[in-house]
């Protein structure tokens, strides 16, 4: 979530001039500093174990969901932009079925994960690729679209590994709170690894709103943000409770230069099979 900076950058003018400006760009200056965004504070550990139980909470609650949705391509990810109409049903706690259709409702792929197995299918060309899921982004265009597309509906699920005490560090500002997870050691350190996962959270319902996957250097790798977030009724602990999931999500890879955004028509949550 980047900040505004103030631009103090002047053209070349007589002397005159540029003190004039030098002295409004200094009060410009001291006018953006107080109104700049305070360093994030480090919360303390109950807060921390709130924060995480109702994010667990919350994944908990996501027995199965099923949406419809619009995902729109562009950048290098494909060869042209393209907007494809698909479906998605998910049971918890591993299994995903995504499905991409053709503009006259025909399957253009469909994609099966159970536990850490995929398949991919792609009937028009008569392709199938299976593997580990952590091998699905180096299968090929439609593999990187879908690779891209799983990440930002396990943000939609409240999927995030390493929500742990022990692993993560928790911040807040006025904007909300930070939570940074390493995600590898320094030792398993290789370029192009996301080296840290950093969620930004709704103070009000812990909402994840945007995540940044970042490389050992800090320097952003992808990131998702959520929003146009709508209310569900779900059971929580055998009583009646609301979560609001966000019915758009993009997901951006630098690195590829690329996104998908996905955008619902329709999602159910646990309305069975």
């Amino acid at each position: 979530m980047p900040d505004t900076n103030c631009d103090d950058a002047w053209p070349s003018k007589p002397y005159w001039w540029c003190s004039c400006c030098l002295l409004v760009g200094s009060l410009l200056f001291q006018g953006c500093t107080t109104v700049a965004i305070q360093p994030a504070q480090a919360v303390d550990h109950q807060k921390s174990r709130d924060i995480l139980a109702a994010l667990k909470l919350k994944e908990a609650s996501i027995q199965n969901l099923k949406g419809l949705f619009h995902a729109s391509i562009t950048g290098s990810i494909l060869p042209i932009s393209k907007t494809i109409p698909g479906v998605v049903f998910y049971t918890r706690p591993n299994s995903i079925r995504l499905k991409g259709l053709t503009p006259v409702g025909g399957t253009f792929f469909q994609f099966i994960r159970e536990d850490d197995i995929y398949r991919l299918m792609m009937p028009a060309s008569g392709r199938f690729t299976t593997g580990n899921i952590q091998e699905l982004g180096r299968t090929g265009d439609i593999g990187r679209v879908v690779s891209l597309s799983l990440r930002a509906m396990n943000v939609v699920l409240g999927k995030i590994q390493g929500l742990t005490l022990d692993r993560l560090q928790v911040y807040e500002d006025e904007r909300g709170f930070r939570l940074d997870i390493p995600t590898i050691s320094d030792e398993e350190h290789q370029d192009g690894d996301v080296s840290l996962m950093r969620l930004w959270v709704d103070k009000q319902r812990y909402d994840i709103l945007y995540v940044e996957y970042l490389d050992q250097e800090e320097e952003m790798l992808m990131s998702i943000a959520c929003q146009d977030f709508r209310r569900f009724s779900v059971l929580i602990n055998s009583s009646e409770s609301t979560i609001h999931l966000p019915f758009q999500i993009r997901a951006e890879d630098d690195r590829l230069s690329g996104s998908v955004t996905l955008t619902f028509q329709e999602l159910a949550v646990n309305t069975g099979s």
